[in-house]
């Protein structure tokens, strides 16, 4: 099955502009993602796995050609605790009403990311403003205070949007994010619900339920899924060790070298994690992150883009009900894909940033009011 699938409710919310639902904007204005619309995963990168690899493998190559070009302007940005986080800008002169695409990568996730630098090139060509809102600490930014980041922290990028919309206020605004990424932003949009300063938003390999991706990815022990859940980890530590000074100067009784020891995300979760934000216990803080329950709460149009060979975000915890009772929700499924690989045709050719930049040019003319 090549055919990209849609699930929405029966009726979809009317744009404000031209009455027309938002599922048949979509049908009509995204080629990528019509009724007819296909994606075939390249022969060279065959299965979840490979086209996973293949993403993660990308941001090596795409961060050594980023100390070469560098294609973005750095702004650190304090936030109102005096904690700092990048941004990563492109086309960030001259602003006047140029759309700007803000941008949530995966954990500990950068500019240099695979998907993320595809994105972006199609943006510039579209004239969008471009910003990657990294996390604290990540991003080649030091912490500045001694909390961290996890993978329901809203805070930060509420803060961020808040400032942009404050500082320029004539510029649509508009949501991408992917993995750990899309927990996030999906969050935020749940709790900010008809008050959300964004026009529309994407979420690419969304996890939907963070307890649950965990345990899957804690509890593989001879599957290629390991993997992930040892890269992952190793991200988390070395988050951790790269902050550890001022992370350890918090009133918290942090045990350092259980931290160090963490054999399982959930581990490093219960002794870090939990402890800087004050849980009690993994599973509480996860809940608490997870955007799966809050779909619901979500009042502008919103894609959701997730594959079901995805070894990571697998297709049980995708809420399917959620999105069958949401108007403006949209879920596009494809057969295969990986973790936000979706490389294609017969020389590996990315397809992500054709739904994505199809979506946003038409949410932007009906409904950027």
């Amino acid at each position: 099955m090549y055919r990209v699938k849609l699930v929405h409710a029966a009726e979809t919310h009317k744009s404000p502009v031209s009455k027309t639902q938002l599922a048949n904007i979509v049908r009509t204005e995204c080629p990528s993602l019509a009724s007819s619309a296909t994606f075939k995963q390249s022969l060279l990168v065959p299965g979840g796995h490979a086209q996973t690899i293949y993403a993660f493998l990308g941001y090596y190559a795409y961060y050594a050609h980023s100390l070469l070009k560098p294609r973005f302007t750095r702004e650190i940005f304090k936030l109102s605790d005096g904690g700092t986080v990048a941004l990563d800008w492109a086309l960030c002169e001259n602003h006047t009403q140029r759309p700007i695409i803000t941008i949530l990568s995966g954990v500990t996730g950068t500019s240099c990311d695979f998907y993320v630098r595809r994105c972006f090139k199609e943006f510039v060509k579209l004239n969008y403003s471009v910003v990657v809102v990294h996390s604290r600490g990540c991003g080649g930014a030091k912490l500045t205070t001694p909390l961290p980041f996890h993978c329901g922290f809203t805070d930060d990028y509420k803060e961020v949007i808040d400032d942009l919309k404050h500082r320029l206020p004539q510029c649509p605004l508009l949501g991408l994010s992917f993995s750990l990424g899309a927990n996030i932003m999906t969050k935020y949009v749940a709790e900010e619900g008809e008050s959300c300063p964004l026009v529309a938003a994407i979420a690419v390999g969304n996890p939907y339920d963070m307890y649950d991706v965990i345990d899957h990815l804690d509890s593989q022990r001879f599957s290629p899924s390991k993997i992930y859940d040892i890269a992952i980890l190793n991200f988390l530590k070395t988050a951790f060790k790269d902050g550890q000074n001022i992370i350890t100067s918090a009133p918290v009784d942090f045990n350092v070298k259980k931290i160090a020891q963490s054999s399982t995300i959930m581990e490093f979760t219960e002794e870090m994690t939990c402890k800087a934000f004050g849980y009690k216990t993994a599973k509480r803080l996860l809940d608490d992150s997870s955007c799966g329950p809050l779909l619901g709460n979500i009042k502008i149009p919103m894609l959701f883009l997730n594959s079901l060979d995805d070894p990571i975000c697998i297709e049980r915890l995708i809420p399917f009900e959620q999105f069958a009772d949401n108007p403006y929700l949209i879920l596009a499924l494809t057969a295969h894909g990986g973790h936000i690989g979706y490389m294609g045709g017969p020389w590996l050719t990315s397809w992500i940033e054709r739904p994505v930049s199809q979506f946003f040019s038409s949410v932007l003319k009906h409904y950027a009011v």
